[in-house]
């Protein structure tokens, strides 16, 4: 892979200097970060993560909803989402990112459960940790204060998230008889949470540990035939609630694509999109994500077009092996 990396570094003046410093610092980190992933695969460095295939094939909102419904609609699947109206619904990056360690804990919860190392309860009970900073440093986010900082928006995340209920609906039509056959799961994320972190002192740990128990169906829906993930990509697109749905779906896409398809914009747009004003301005978005998704993996041989999204057969970026299912690492 050739990486080319452009900076801007000013000529003139100490502050301006300083800041072309900073600048190139953190460009040549994250070229650092782009060399590591193509270099060492996810299982060699012990980054493997997993997501539920029902949220790669609806995904949660981009942008706040506003609303304590959500609904979407993907071929046979429909996904339904549901918060209390004081709470809200769980959106953006911050609620993916909990969802991806949510589901990859649970994984490897349940590989303990089926070798009966650990009881059910146990597997569903998932460690949050002693400090809220400690527990950001695992999603790979930098925990800061202030009325523009992590922290608070973090919190109210993870409080939307606990608190929904999910329920995801599969309707298969017999065309001979013309019945329609519907399976649904529903379940709340959490049954119990129990986090003791201070707001003023984010990096203060206690002396035990904040964790949520989560609901018997909700753990069985994510745990079953998750997808692997690399969690280096997810760190480095982080910032972008598209790019990080447009890699987690282009993963599970590629793992059984085999011959070059175009996916139209609308599809795309009623599986992913969220609250945008049409087809076109969904593109630019996606567009957008794609092109940080692609740093990262240039193996993916995604182009937009004018109908569609035409994608190609190739490697996944994370291969699907039996033992991701099986041992859950």
């Amino acid at each position: 892979m050739t990486i080319k990396y452009v900076m801007d570094v000013p000529s003139r003046g100490p502050t301006q200097n300083k800041k072309g410093a900073v600048k190139v610092k953190r460009n040549t980190r994250y070229i650092d970060k782009l060399l590591a992933i193509q270099e060492c695969s996810a299982l060699e460095a012990n980054e493997i993560g997993f997501i539920a295939r029902f949220l790669i094939q609806a995904t949660l909102p981009h942008s706040n909803p506003r609303l304590n419904e959500w609904c979407r609609k993907n071929g046979n699947l429909t996904m339904h989402m549901m918060a209390p109206s004081a709470v809200g619904l769980p959106f953006g990056c911050y609620a993916r990112l909990l969802l991806v360690w949510v589901s990859s804990q649970a994984v490897r919860n349940k590989s303990k459960l089926d070798k009966g190392f650990i009881t059910e309860q146990e597997a569903r009970k998932l460690e949050l940790g002693r400090s809220q900073r400690r527990f950001m440093e695992d999603l790979g986010l930098r925990s800061t204060g202030g009325k523009n900082g992590s922290i608070n928006p973090f919190r109210e995340q993870m409080r939307r998230l606990f608190k929904t209920t999910i329920s995801v609906t599969f309707a298969e039509l017999n065309e001979e008889s013309g019945y329609i056959c519907e399976d649904e799961m529903g379940a709340r994320v959490a049954d119990i949470s129990h986090i003791l972190w201070s707001a003023k002192q984010p990096e203060q740990d206690f002396s035990w540990e904040s964790w949520v128990e989560l609901s018997p169906k909700f753990f069985q829906l994510i745990t079953d035939k998750p997808v692997p993930l690399d969690m280096r990509v997810l760190r480095l697109i982080k910032r972008s609630p598209m790019a990080l749905d447009i890699y987690c779906w282009a993963t599970y896409r590629v793992s059984y694509l085999k011959r070059v398809t175009i996916i139209p914009w609308l599809g795309l747009m009623e599986q992913m999109g969220s609250n945008y004003a049409d087809v076109k301005d969904f593109r630019r978005r996606f567009n957008d994500g794609l092109e940080k998704v692609q740093r990262a993996w240039p193996g993916l041989d995604a182009t937009p077009t004018d109908k569609g999204l035409l994608i190609k057969p190739g490697a996944p970026q994370v291969p699907r092996r039996k033992k991701y299912r099986t041992e859950g690492y």
